[in-house]
C-alpha cells in the first residue's frame, strides 16, 4: 500500500470519528464551556497583558493556584503556564454537581474562548517584549 493510500485511510478514519455522535457531543460540551471559561480568560488576561513571567506568577497568587516553576522567557512556556492556570480556574468554579469534564475538554474549552475573544478583540496581543530584566523570581 501506497504512503499516499495509508494517509487517505488514516483520514477516513479520523473524518468518520469526527462526524460521530461522541465526537460531535464532546465538541458541544467544550463549546459550553468555552462560554463559562471566556471571563476567566479575559480576567487574566487584563492580569498579563505583556506575558510575562512576574504577571504570570501574579495572576496564579491571585487565584491561590500554586506555582513552583523556574523563571522563564520562553513563549512557549509562559502561554502553557497560562493555559494551565485558566484550566485550574475553570476546574474549580464548575458547579460541584456536575460531573469534572476531562482536563484535555477544559484545555479546548479554554482555549476556544481564546480564540473568541482574540477574534472579537477582547484579549490583548503582549505588548512588551519579554526580557529577563522583566522576569522576576517568586518564592513558592
Amino acid at each position: 500500500m501506497s504512503f499516499i493510500t495509508s494517509f487517505v485511510t488514516e483520514l477516513k478514519k479520523i473524518w468518520a470519528w469526527l462526524d460521530s455522535p461522541k465526537a460531535q457531543a464532546a465538541l458541544q460540551e467544550a463549546s459550553q464551556l468555552a462560554l463559562e471559561a471566556a471571563p476567566i480568560v479575559a480576567e487574566i488576561s487584563q492580569l498579563a497583558p505583556n506575558s510575562t513571567f512576574a504577571e504570570v506568577a501574579a495572576a496564579y497568587q491571585k487565584y491561590g493556584v500554586p506555582f513552583a516553576s523556574t523563571v522563564t522567557t520562553d513563549p512557549t512556556q509562559i502561554g502553557n503556564y497560562l493555559l494551565n492556570l485558566a484550566t485550574t480556574v475553570l476546574q474549580k468554579n464548575l458547579p460541584k454537581t456536575q460531573a469534572a469534564p476531562a482536563v484535555s475538554l477544559l484545555n479546548t474549552a479554554v482555549q476556544m474562548a481564546v480564540t473568541s475573544l482574540k477574534a472579537s478583540g477582547g484579549v490583548p496581543a503582549p505588548t512588551a517584549p519579554v526580557t529577563p530584566a522583566s522576569v522576576a523570581p517568586v518564592a513558592a
